[in-house]
């Protein structure tokens, strides 16, 4: 493959990222979350208010260097063994085939990860779903006078505590973008591992790595519901749509085939794509 043909699709994949990043960006700073009414005797609302264990730049950050590294490691190592596509050019560059390949997993990896962002953020802003940590947070005062409040579903009333970051928080329990992110970010690493990272040395050894993957996955969700940040409802569907995402990206848009057949780390046949990937 030469430059010429590695140029546009360098270029398709940072525009691609870019174009999510804007809207996302934009739905995060600007945009405002439905303003959802309550039920004076909803318990489900009245969990105390507490620090979160894991936050959402120490969950990216742990996440994207997870699959760095990860890629990294198993394109070097399968160049070394001769199981890479080769070097490439780019824009006169000579560019290692592991090189290139890590790119590209990452950039389809990201460019998943913004999509299920952005799918999951929106929801929360169109849903409005208020967190477990309601009352202890807002204080809610009703609105007496308020015809909206006459059924018992109060619609009208002011907070009287937190900040206005903390407010809009507040409305942003469903569905969980940590559980999803966190399950989006397995399910990558799974499948990857699955195709590319057979090693002779221990028939377990990659399954004990997925296997870990997921009960960290799984450790994220349970802490947003310990952390009385989400009902188990939201870290449910969270699950559901980052599964969703680390399969349909991996399967249909990075398409391991599609960079040549992978073969295991020892000499042998070609390891087998999974069975979605192969069918017609």
């Amino acid at each position: 493959m030469n430059s010429a043909s590695l140029e546009p699709a360098h270029s398709r994949l940072v525009e691609d990222n870019t174009s999510l990043a804007f809207p996302l960006l934009g739905l995060l700073l600007w945009a405002e979350p439905y303003h959802r009414g309550y039920f004076a005797d909803d318990y489900s609302l009245r969990l105390p208010y507490k620090q979160q264990q894991i936050s959402e730049g120490l969950l990216a950050g742990l996440g994207f260097a997870f699959i760095i590294v990860t890629v990294v490691i198993t394109e070097f190592v399968r160049d070394k063994r001769g199981n890479s596509v080769g070097e490439k050019f780019v824009s006169g560059w000579l560019v290692p085939g592991w090189a290139w390949e890590s790119y590209v997993t990452v950039g389809v990896y990201t460019f998943g990860a913004a999509c299920q962002q952005l799918t999951v953020n929106a929801a929360k802003y169109v849903i409005g779903r208020l967190r477990p940590h309601f009352f202890d947070l807002c204080r809610p005062i009703p609105n007496s006078s308020s015809p909206l409040n006459e059924l018992g579903y109060i619609q009208a009333y002011t907070c009287s505590g937190a900040s206005a970051a903390q407010l809009k928080e507040m409305r942003l329990s469903f569905p969980s973008a940590h559980a999803s992110f966190a399950m989006y970010t397995a399910v990558f690493f799974i499948f990857y591992i699955q195709v590319k990272g057979k090693w002779r040395g221990s028939k377990l050894l990659r399954h004990g790595c997925q296997f870990a993957a997921l009960i960290a996955a799984w450790y994220v969700g349970l802490s947003r519901v310990v952390d009385h940040m989400h009902h188990w409802s939201d870290v449910t569907v969270g699950f559901i749509v980052g599964f969703a995402f680390g399969a349909i990206i991996f399967v249909y848009v990075l398409k391991p085939k599609k960079y040549g057949m992978p073969r295991s780390w020892e000499t042998g046949p070609p390891e087998m794509l999974p069975q979605p990937v192969m069918s017609r």
